[in-house]
């Protein structure tokens, strides 16, 4: 059995060859997943899109672990949406009696993820919230992202890179790919510095998991997906009565230890208090190793302490599971 397919027969694999990468319209396609569903996908984006349209994957390891602990009518909540890819995935493992939510602030990418409910055929058993995770509703927040580079959008004061002109802020095609914007990415010599962003800024309001979960009737969740750019120690302490009521919650967030070295004061406390209410719970943490072993198993680390989560912890995945709902040996 592939890597990729779920013995309940719920997700199957595509050959390659099989796969169908079709133009909706000027910048979408319309891209076959490995795993059976549908997305529609930004064709300037290359970060995240990329792998989903070349290979039908985004990230294998973090697939096959939100294959592993998502059943038929659990609850899923994927915050950093981005045009749908776990959000469709969840919604095809969950099923008609299960409930999937997607939370994307960036107005830029919601339309191609409301797009994708469609075209996945789970539009009925998914909701979008247009809003920014955080620790109180009702904020306006500052973000900044990269066209091309979706997956490295953040809240931010200012642009990486101010556009030219006299202060007026960018369009969208200002930030995107062209002659008009490829110089804005070069050095003195003429050398493409690679990975820099043409920056485009938005605001968005803020709102917690507990007000999501409560505005949407949903009385627990089963798995809390959070890649909201080390932003997750602030969303977590907005979701503290949904750990309460849902005992057999599972978390996936990115972190690194560089988001605590290097991150301002607020979000090193966010984390410390994150840890002492996630460690009080009985959770434990283990990073995702980037890879799928040959028959299907995920690679996961020992549990690991506060002092490496803080000082060493590479990027990545982590999962969080209470030790008696571990499936993982």
């Amino acid at each position: 059995m592939s890597y990729l397919q779920k013995a309940t027969g719920t997700v199957s694999e595509a050959r390659p060859r099989d796969r169908r990468v079709l133009p909706l319209g000027p910048g979408e396609l319309l891209v076959e997943a490995a795993w059976g569903g549908f997305m529609v996908v930004p064709a300037f984006n290359l970060d995240v899109a990329i792998g989903v349209t070349r290979d039908g994957l985004h990230e294998p390891w973090t697939t096959r672990l939100v294959q592993e602990l998502l059943r038929p009518g659990d609850t899923y909540l994927n915050a950093g949406a981005n045009f749908g890819y776990f959000v469709c995935l969840a919604g095809r493992l969950v099923g008609p009696g299960g409930h999937v939510v997607g939370v994307e602030p960036n107005p830029h990418i919601l339309p191609f993820l409301m797009k994708s409910l469609y075209w996945n055929g789970s539009i009925g058993n998914t909701e979008i919230i247009a809003r920014a995770l955080a620790e109180t509703p009702g904020e306006e927040i500052a973000f900044h992202f990269d066209p091309q580079y979706l997956g490295g959008g953040a809240a931010s004061g200012l642009p990486q890179d101010a556009p030219p002109g006299e202060g007026a802020p960018p369009g969208f095609t200002d930030v995107l790919w062209s002659a008009a914007t490829v110089g804005r990415l070069q050095d003195g010599a003429g050398r493409w510095i690679k990975g820099m962003g043409l920056m485009l800024p938005f605001t968005a309001r803020s709102t917690t998991i507990d007000t999501v979960l409560t505005h949407l009737a949903l009385p627990k969740l089963d798995l809390l997906h959070l890649d909201i750019e080390g932003a997750e120690p602030f969303a977590l302490l907005g979701a503290l009565e949904t750990l309460r009521v849902s005992p057999r919650l599972k978390l996936i967030t990115e972190w690194s230890s560089g988001h605590y070295r290097l991150g301002a004061p607020r979000l090193r406390a966010a984390f410390d208090a994150v840890w002492g209410h996630l460690a009080a719970l009985g959770y434990r943490v283990r990073l995702l190793q980037p890879s799928v072993a040959a028959d299907g198993a995920i690679r996961l680390t020992p549990p690991l302490n506060h002092e490496t989560m803080t000082t060493t912890a590479p990027h990545g995945d982590y999962v969080w599971i209470k030790t008696e709902e571990d499936p993982f040996p």
